[in-house]
């Protein structure tokens, strides 16, 4: 089984796109801002809100995930609807 429909049935399709030279050079930025912030406020500070920024964007990806798919649904039910 190759198809499309298996590759997201078992977790094994990755739509995450791949950052550019733009936005690596962000996080490197990003990074080492996070790395002073630890040096004034400490380790468990910096887990602690990467924690919750992971949540929030758990749910941001999720509902992107969401609306994708249905919109490829009225999409596929538009192109089968008789006009």
């Amino acid at each position: 089984m190759e198809g499309l429909l298996y590759h997201l049935y078992t977790g094994n399709y990755d739509f995450t796109p791949k950052p550019d030279k733009a936005q690596r050079e962000l996080e490197q930025k990003l990074f080492t801002e996070w790395e002073r912030i630890q040096e004034e406020l400490g380790l468990e500070f910096v887990d602690r809100m990467f924690q919750l920024e992971a949540e929030r964007e758990d749910i941001r990806e999720f509902l992107a995930f969401r609306e994708g798919f249905r919109l490829g649904i009225r999409l596929a039910l538009e192109g089968v609807t008789p006009a």
